[in-house]
């Protein structure tokens, strides 16, 4: 259910990503890039692991729930002001050293965007812990089209820039934590803010927060630093070859999501089999997706978004082994955060961070996009390792009950195949 909520949710941002494309180039599409990817950065830092540390605390204790979200929301809300105010005049003292697009009405939305993403987050970890994964689907598989139909509405109304590109991002993104804070509400309510759970939920998280931030920076630090080590062009054409092959990862992070919940409730003996199970079964469509991306990708990328992006194939290309190693990455560090373990999940995404950014440091420069990729993956790929490794030596296995299939691992194919039947069924000639 998260996979085709994710799945549809990003074939929203997917068209979005094509209108920036299309219509700003790839200047445009990496000065977007760059205010978007530094607000969720900011808006993941301001959460120092409260989030985290909610899902888990509202999944096991149902009668704090609403003390959990007052707390929660004001957090967030107090530290994303702060951070996002922070960095907005930090990137204003840089002047010329600024990415160039960068101005002041920029560097404001950019810090406005940020607290709203703090609060998306809070709403998105609070549905999850309650289990309330089909409204937490719903919300993620409509909420990710609005950006693209403001888009459309900027574009026919008075033109398409990159400040009111931006802009629309806010808004859409604003909408979207509306919504998830009011149906985390429901059924809950908003309870008296509790300092001492509060304090007792930042000491879990911040545990979990050095591994959840790593995971995250994975994802965005070599776009941010492209930004300062490259040029808007470069960051542009990286950009595209980063969402195309982000779908790779959407049923890892599904899994990786759906089991935090399950298995904080579960007790230790089940843990380990369900943990098992879900890394074979993503490991499976994951590395057959991978397959298929590496034969279909180079045609489709430059039909899509155009000849000015044809530059984007051999980085989407680089960047196809690394899925495997997200998939390790997610599911390994989730399972050790359920297991009340959240030191010991933040090392496969703190070993992925380091080395992604010495490579980073190393390959940008002289490789520009290739490079960027390059070191993703890798950086993927090692994590992954740290990441098995550490689950291992909590949770013992033998090697073959990681690599050999069993029958039940192709379920996860039936259940893919579910939302088709349908479909499939009313084209069948009667």
């Amino acid at each position: 259910m998260l996979f085709w909520a994710k799945a549809t949710g990003n074939a929203g941002f997917f068209v979005a990503v094509l209108i920036l494309a299309r219509s700003l180039g790839p200047s445009g599409r990496g000065t977007i890039a760059f205010i978007t990817v530094t607000a969720l950065v900011v808006a993941r830092v301001a959460g120092f692991g409260v989030g985290e540390a909610t899902t888990v605390v509202a999944a096991r204790r149902v009668e704090v729930r609403d003390v959990l979200l007052s707390n929660l929301i004001l957090f967030m809300l107090t530290s994303a002001l702060a951070l996002a105010s922070l960095a907005g005049v930090a990137l204003l003292l840089l002047g010329d050293e600024r990415p160039p697009g960068v101005g002041r009405p920029e560097l404001v939305i950019l810090a406005s965007a940020a607290v709203v993403s703090a609060l998306v987050e809070a709403g998105a970890a609070f549905l999850l812990g309650c289990g309330r994964l089909g409204r937490l689907a719903f919300i993620t598989a409509t909420a990710s089209w609005i950006y693209p139909l403001l888009l459309v509405v900027t574009w026919l109304v008075g033109g398409l820039t990159v400040t009111r590109a931006a802009l629309a991002w806010v808004g859409g993104e604003t909408i979207r934590a509306i919504v998830l804070l009011g149906q985390s509400s429901r059924g809950v309510g908003f309870g008296r803010p509790n300092p001492r759970l509060l304090l007792e939920s930042m000491r879990f998280g911040i545990r979990a927060w050095i591994g959840g931030l790593a995971r995250f920076l994975n994802f965005r630090t070599d776009q941010v630093l492209m930004g300062f080590l490259a040029s808007e062009a470069a960051l542009g054409i990286y950009a595209v070859a980063v969402n195309a092959s982000e779908a790779l990862l959407y049923l890892p992070a599904a899994t990786a999501t759906a089991l935090l919940p399950v298995a904080a409730r579960a007790d230790a003996s089940q843990r380990g089999e369900q943990t098992l199970r879900a890394f074979r079964s993503a490991a499976l469509v994951t590395g057959g997706a991978v397959v298929v991306a590496a034969v279909l990708g180079p045609l489709l990328l430059p039909a899509a978004f155009g000849p000015a992006f044809n530059s984007s194939v051999e980085p989407f290309v680089w960047l196809l082994p690394g899925a495997l190693g997200f998939t390790a990455i997610a599911i390994f560090s989730n399972a050790l955060m359920a297991s009340s373990s959240p030191g010991r999940s933040s090392l496969g995404p703190l070993v992925s961070l380091v080395v992604g950014i010495a490579l980073d440091l190393l390959l940008i420069p002289r490789f520009g996009a290739v490079g960027a990729a390059a070191a993703a993956s890798t950086a993927f790929v090692a994590g992954g390792a740290a990441a098995l490794l550490s689950y291992r030596r909590q949770s013992p296995f033998a090697w073959r009950a990681l690599v050999l299939p069993r029958r039940a691992d192709l379920n996860v194919l039936r259940a893919l195949a579910r939302p088709l039947r349908p479909r499939l069924a009313r084209a069948r000639p009667r």
